[in-house]
């Protein structure tokens, strides 16, 4: 695949406008320097004319106008390295201006969308159960044995290879979580959470049903998010030192869940999450921190991801990939776009890209994955339940 479009990351508009901003300060400090070694006397060298001999006159005028034009000529080049890091400054500026004036747009939009999302779910909720969590739900998450293969965690496809093995009809509710012990002591838990998978209505058992994918974008909260999060603290078992790593991986609803526990400050106190993968999920505008690097894979013809109506961020932590979807012929066209299979092809593309943010991108996560010599990744697989207090079901 050829035609992978990139936004953000180290190659994005907010690390060209820092360098640009950047290159403004440097051309300033040169120009600043400059006029500071050049003195005023090359203007007037002390040369007297006077007590020059008669024979060395004519050089002494030639050298006191060299000097002056040298002098000149200094000065012109300072007021052009000013004039340019002026030009640089407001070339960030217009960067920045056009920036937040289509962001201020679409996320206006958002907002509209949001209230919209909000009145459908309480409409529905209330009067079909559909689309709606309810209340008074727990969830149950349970450690149940490992599958004879997992994919070892090694590039973003094969983390993806990973999720792409939960949510299955043997493995409903499932969450994994991958400990993968480091050469330098500390372990990356990596964790998989599937995509939509159960009923519409409230009452599914299943935690990543549709009535959950509601819930997480208007509240940021839903029963397949505290799954994840519960099945993380148990294959943690308290073991987990503040050194260690955290990279949340899923698919559609799994990205959301991952972007939501990234953006959750009460998550992120508690655990270092230094990487989230996506795979077709609408999460452009969680307010995931800086300090995580967010890798989002999107395809043009696949309308989930756009859900939330709004832009890619572009910003050096946050690197998405639009790509055209794989689709075998024959295959529908929006469904084929969202499959797993499909963002695993995008995925092992920019796996493979030059690119300069997917560079960075994989040297970033490289670190994460890179299990000590002679270890192995053990692999913590989890069911979870919605269940419901006060309620036979």
């Amino acid at each position: 695949m050829s035609d992978l479009v990139v936004t953000g990351g180290a190659g994005g508009i907010e690390v060209a406008v820092e360098d640009l901003r950047r290159a403004a300060s440097r051309l300033r400090a040169s120009a600043d320097e400059i006029e500071r070694v050049v003195p005023e006397r090359w203007r007037a060298p002390p040369w007297d004319l006077i007590s020059a001999s008669p024979d060395l006159a004519h050089l002494v005028v030639r050298a006191r106008l060299a000097s002056a034009a040298c002098a000149d000529a200094v000065q012109h080049g300072v007021e052009r390295l000013r004039d340019l890091a002026a030009s640089t400054d407001r070339s960030a500026e217009r960067y920045e201006a056009a920036e937040a004036s289509v962001r201020g747009l679409v996320a206006g939009l958002h907002d509209q969308a949001m209230g919209i999302a909000w009145l459908v779910s309480e409409t529905t909720g209330r009067a079909f159960g559909l689309l709606d969590e309810g209340e008074g739900w727990d969830v149950s998450v349970t450690e149940v044995p490992a599958p004879d293969y997992v994919p070892a965690p090694t590039t973003t496809d094969s983390l993806l290879a990973g999720v792409e093995t939960l949510g299955g009809q043997g493995s409903r509710g499932g969450v994994r979580v991958l400990e993968v012990p480091l050469a330098d002591g500390t372990t990356t838990w990596v964790v998989q959470v599937p995509g939509t998978h159960g009923g519409w209505a409230e009452g599914d058992p299943v935690p990543m049903d549709w009535p959950a994918n509601v819930a997480l974008m208007l509240h940021a909260t839903s029963a397949s998010k505290v799954a994840a999060e519960r099945a993380l603290s148990l294959a943690q078992a308290d073991r987990a030192s503040p050194r260690d790593r955290v990279v949340l991986v899923g698919h559609s609803q799994g990205g959301i869940v991952a972007a939501a526990l990234a953006s959750d400050p009460a998550f992120a106190r508690r655990h270092r999450v230094t990487h989230v993968v996506t795979a077709g999920s609408p999460i452009d505008d969680f307010p995931v921190p800086v300090t995580t690097q967010v890798l989002s894979l999107q395809h043009r013809t696949d309308p989930v991801h756009a859900l939330d109506l709004s832009p890619p961020p572009d910003r050096r932590s946050w690197t998405t990939v639009e790509a055209s979807a794989p689709i075998p012929a024959g295959a529908h066209l929006t469904a084929g776009a969202h499959a797993l299979s499909a963002y695993r092809s995008t995925a092992a593309a920019a796996d493979r890209s030059d690119d300069v943010s997917l560079r960075a991108w994989r040297a970033s996560l490289a670190p994460a994955l890179a299990t000590a010599p002679g270890a192995q990744p053990v692999v913590h697989e989890f069911r979870s339940e919605r269940r419901w207090q006060n309620r036979d079901s």
